[in-house]
């Protein structure tokens, strides 16, 4: 009885947060009151049978249920502050499972162990969580944000941001756990400086907040001025619900001060520069190549001014008749100057493709001999790049099946992360290709992934990671407009997906 009416109090809370984080004030105001009423008669109604026990003289049972109604918030309090610093993960996760109500109270446990992992330094205990983790099937947001927690303890924090992250794909959805994910996506972003992408998760309301996920935003939104962003009477009252108000001190009087002004024209905007009007175009050109392969982070604009100097330098006439005098000053045979063009094509196209390569920049759009052969390069590199990475994935379920042994063979975080990462492989490769390279990448994707997804959800019963891969592909098919694909997503995507949340 006890634990539904805790639950109520959870959603009433959490749906009053929300709605104060969507700035939609009278829903706030409304669940803020729902949620006071709720708890002054949960508060007075256990006072009341707390003093009848003590009342008729059954003390015990009085101290009991007095016990059993404060553990929630005593056990709360003390795994954050005490049991997760001391990194005691096996006593924070037998602690965690009645901390919270609701079905599948292992799932936060599990997360909360993860947690205390930061602060262990036993080494022992990631073998241990590992285990209760590869005890669970089939694959859910638990999981995943577990192992995210046990790889940001290794210290691979670029490897578990991304990891975090991906639980907004699945289906299964605990909440107190994705409190937890994106408490710690909050203070990553925060450590970082990356304000605008928490006040952009703010605005998105892609996680339910905790007091110190909602002080953060409140920052984070007054850094980068966007709209909406708290006043300073509501950061400061913010700053007063949330936890480590010492730590935070700083972020709130940072924050304080109002954002400037925008400016007219944007700072970060690059110039062309600007080259004496005697300077031939060939030592422009090497002039531009040396400026990007100097820099550790080459831009679009960048890559674009040395394509576009190549270009004209190896197109025009004094170039040409430079290479001629070379050619006869070094007594070289017919065609040298043809073969010598050629040459540099072939070096500064693979320098230039490297360098792009290297820093996701798409190609530019630049007609001639080095535009039209980088623009090739980068084109069938990535998409080559693409497919191995298809076909890769593909050959997993191969060698799964191959070994006859399916349930012992395949390990659902694993395929998880192969997903991941060839996702977001996908994705960059695209954004930098542009709508051509999707049209060309998309129809190995969907048919590996629809191989894949139909393999995970029929021969492991792994509905949320299947329903993921789904409704992905079913996004890239709205985006190059295949009608085939799309109806056979919206059929995939249509199915019930069933979690440990829903199982009846």
């Amino acid at each position: 009885m006890y634990g539904p009416i805790l639950v109520l109090l959870f959603y009433l809370q959490r749906m009053a947060l929300d709605a104060r984080r969507k700035h939609r004030t009278w829903h706030h105001v409304m669940w803020s009151a729902i949620s006071a009423v709720f708890t002054t008669l949960l508060t007075a109604g256990t006072a009341f049978l707390i003093y009848l026990f003590f009342y008729v003289g059954i003390w015990w049972i009085g101290l009991l249920l007095a016990g059993f109604a404060l553990w929630p918030l005593i056990a709360a309090w003390a795994i954050r502050h005490v049991l997760v610093r001391l990194g005691a993960y096996r006593i924070a996760y037998y602690a965690a499972l009645g901390s919270r109500p609701g079905k599948d109270p292992q799932a936060y446990a599990m997360c909360v162990a993860a947690w205390a992992l930061a602060y262990d330094r036993s080494g022992k205990g990631e073998a241990w969580v590992a285990a209760k983790r590869d005890r669970r099937v089939p694959l859910g947001d638990a999981e995943v944000i577990t192992t995210a927690l046990v790889t940001a303890a290794r210290g691979d924090i670029d490897i578990a941001r991304p990891l975090m992250r991906s639980t907004l794909m699945l289906e299964e959805n605990h909440p107190f756990i994705r409190e937890l994910a994106g408490e710690w996506l909050a203070c990553d972003a925060a450590e970082r400086g990356a304000w605008k992408e928490l006040s952009d998760d703010s605005y998105a309301a892609s996680w339910p907040a905790t007091p110190l996920t909602f002080f953060l935003e409140g920052v984070a939104t007054r850094k980068v001025g966007a709209a909406g962003a708290p006043s300073t009477f509501e950061l400061w009252t913010r700053w007063l619900f949330a936890p480590h108000r010492l730590k935070t001190r700083e972020l709130r009087n940072a924050a304080i001060p109002p954002p400037p002004a925008e400016a007219t024209g944007s700072s970060d905007t690059e110039v062309e520069p600007v080259e004496p009007p005697e300077k031939a175009p060939l030592p422009r050109a090497i002039s531009a190549h040396l400026s990007i392969a100097q820099r550790s982070q080459p831009t679009p604009f960048a890559l674009g001014i040395t394509v576009r100097a190549w270009d004209a330098a190896l197109s025009d006439g004094a170039t040409h008749s430079w290479l001629a005098r070379r050619a006869l000053e070094l007594d070289a045979p017919l065609g040298a100057v043809d073969r010598a063009l050629r040459e540099i094509t072939l070096v500064v196209t693979d320098d230039l493709a490297r360098i792009a390569d290297a820093a996701r920049l798409p190609s530019p759009a630049s007609h001639g001999p080095i535009g039209d052969a980088l623009g090739r390069r980068l084109r069938h590199g990535r998409l080559d790049a693409l497919e191995a990475g298809f076909n890769a994935w593909a050959a997993r379920k191969d060698d799964h099946i191959s070994k006859r042994n399916l349930g012992a063979a395949r390990a659902p975080i694993d395929e998880w992360r192969e997903f991941i990462a060839l996702r977001d492989a996908y994705t960059a490769a695209v954004t930098a290709g542009g709508a051509e390279l999707r049209r060309l990448a998309f129809p190995h994707a969907f048919t590996t992934g629809s191989n894949m997804a139909a393999w995970l959800w029929n021969q492991f019963q792994e509905y949320s990671m299947s329903h993921a891969i789904s409704k992905w592909l079913l996004d890239e098919a709205l985006a190059v407009g295949d009608t085939e694909a799309i109806e056979l997503g919206h059929r995939n995507c249509g199915l019930h997906v069933r979690t440990r949340l829903n199982e009846d």
